[in-house]
């Protein structure tokens, strides 16, 4: 019996020892030059939201509102878009200044899908844009 548990535990060892020696990394390389640059987002932008809402009578609220670092000035475009084959911009309302920019825009539109398209913009003390999120509401039919 000890003899048996001798030779399990000698090929257990054995296994270990296997292992631990006999192990493979493959890594492929990239090409960098063709390669576009990673850049990782909301680094200057904290907040960035927006929303469609469709009151009576045709009246859509269009609201928009950016927030960035202490650091950087806040801007935001608005774009109200119209479905008619593809997306087409009917209304465009654009601010910027301070830390925080909200827009809340009423617009009275015919019958048809409609969406929001809101570019947020953080830019430095030179007006540079440091960082940009584009981002889309939900559709909405009237």
């Amino acid at each position: 019996m000890k003899r048996k548990t001798r030779a399990v535990l000698f090929l257990v060892l054995i296994m270990i020892l296997i292992n631990s020696i006999h192990t493979s990394v493959y890594a492929e390389t990239a090409d960098v030059k063709n390669s576009s640059e990673i850049k990782p987002d909301y680094i200057a932008i904290t907040w960035c939201y927006n929303n469609l809402e469709l009151k009576s009578g045709g009246k859509l609220a269009c609201q928009g509102d950016t927030i960035v670092q202490s650091e950087y000035t806040a801007g935001v475009k608005m774009e109200l878009q119209q479905l008619s084959g593809n997306w087409t911009t009917i209304k465009t309302w654009e601010e910027s200044g301070v830390e925080e920019i909200y827009l809340y825009k009423e617009w009275y539109v015919e019958k048809g899908s409609y969406r929001l398209k809101l570019t947020h913009t953080a830019l430095d003390s030179s007006g540079d844009v440091i960082e940009t999120v584009i981002k889309y509401s939900e559709t909405v039919d009237y």
